[in-house]
């Protein structure tokens, strides 16, 4: 028989009902680590009948745990304090393993001295495998984290390996096309010899006679001093013009850094026209501009810009002198014109059109490979480089054959947006 005082087992009796309903399981156990109660699903729980279980030792249900079980009732039973929140692992009847969280109270008789321990146990195996699963899935999460950043780490350096070689060969390449660009401005300069040593004479020429005719109005009984003024200032405007064309051939052939700063179109094409004036008549032909009004100023390295207009021109004036051995039709005039306009696009385009030999569409894009040349003594590195210059400007140059005679080459250029 089960011993237990008439009002805990009428108690039971009357709560056994609801705690059968109960999703957990629930047992009182005396100070001795008996079972005194318990309700059906902590009895089905070890398979057994709760008739089974009740008045039986822990020691003889769960030999393997009872020791734990028993230390952790009597602290509650010493103590008078309950014991909540205990997650510890449950083997069934048919040997699955479970999780179970575990509250534990002291049970006291009438007079308030604690006799036993009431034990709440509710099965959270589905709770601790979604945590162990996520906690695992947090790990592996962490864990790849970890290798990707490592990846990602070794990809960047190696990227910025490559970006820093990159940037020194674009360095280098810089270099050498700023050689080449050197080079061929030199090669301009040779082929305008004789147009600028004609440029430097015309003013020195201008002075000496100038000087002569001062030198004898000095000697004069009564010199006319206005006259004397204004032969010196004559002299003065022809050394300022020789100064000038020194001043040109000088920037032209100084090898610098490229330097962009907002330059007038009309006047980069009116000094490349000056300078290249010369060597168009010395051939008999007209070179002529037209240039729109009210350009807006472009952002350009004057020099290179110049450099590029020149070529251009030198171009134009050789294939009309590829011309000269055919038999053209008579009247049908020699010339280069410069033209300047702004485009739909907010882009400044300069045309340089001549009446020369012409080109196929095919030809007009080879023309532009490096080492490929028209002419026996060129290097074929003009076009090539004036197209780098432009397209390091943000522009483009193309070139279009005529019907027969003549081709047009431009070049567009960024209009300066002005701060």
């Amino acid at each position: 028989m089960l011993s237990t005082s008439p009002q805990i087992g009428a108690q039971w009796d009357e709560l056994r009902v609801i705690l059968d309903s109960v999703p957990a399981f629930i047992w009182y156990k005396d100070a001795d680590n008996r079972i005194i109660r318990a309700n059906r699903p902590a009895a089905e729980s070890m398979g057994l009948s709760v008739a089974a279980i009740e008045g039986r030792s822990t020691y003889e249900l769960h030999p393997e745990h009872a020791a734990k079980y028993h230390r952790d009732d009597l602290e509650v039973i010493h103590s008078g304090e309950a014991k909540l929140g205990i997650v510890e692992p449950f083997v069934t009847s048919s040997g699955a393993r479970r999780w179970v969280r575990t509250d534990k109270v002291p049970y006291r008789d009438e007079s308030g001295e604690v006799v036993g321990v009431i034990v709440f146990a509710v099965d959270i195996t589905e709770r601790v495998d979604a945590e162990n699963a996520l906690r695992e899935a947090r790990d592996t999460l962490e864990r790849r984290v970890a290798e990707r950043t490592r990846e990602l780490a070794t990809a960047l350096t190696e990227l910025r390996r490559e970006m820093m070689e990159r940037q020194r060969a674009e360095d280098r390449i810089g270099q050498q096309q700023a050689e080449l660009a050197h080079l061929q401005r030199l090669r301009t300069v040779e082929g305008m010899t004789t147009q600028i040593a004609h440029e430097i004479n015309q003013p020195l020429g201008a002075i000496a006679n100038y000087a002569s005719g001062l030198a004898r109005r000095l000697r004069s009984d009564s010199p006319d001093l206005e006259a004397l003024a204004t032969i010196a200032t004559q002299i003065s405007q022809q050394a300022i013009r020789a100064a000038e064309v020194v001043r040109r051939l000088r920037d032209l052939v100084r090898k610098e850094e490229s330097a962009r700063k907002p330059c007038d179109v009309e006047q980069i094409v009116a000094e490349a026209v000056q300078m290249m004036g010369s060597n168009a008549r010395r051939r008999g032909v007209a070179l002529r501009t037209s240039i729109a009004v009210e350009l807006p100023a472009v952002l350009v390295d004057r020099i290179q810009i110049q450099q590029v207009l020149l070529n251009l021109i030198a171009n134009g004036l050789d294939a009309i002198d590829a011309v000269a051995p055919l038999a053209m039709p008579p009247g049908e005039p020699d010339e280069v014109i410069v033209e300047a306009l702004r485009r739909d696009d907010n882009r400044i385009e300069v045309r340089v059109h001549d009446t020369g030999i012409g080109l196929t569409n095919t030809d007009a894009e080879k023309m532009f490979e490096p080492f490929v040349s028209t002419k026996t003594e060129g290097l074929g590195m003009g076009l090539a480089i004036s197209r780098t210059i432009v397209e390091a400007h943000g522009g483009e140059l193309r070139a279009v054959g005529g019907d027969g005679r003549g081709a047009t080459f431009s070049f567009t250029l960024p209009v300066h947006a002005a701060r």
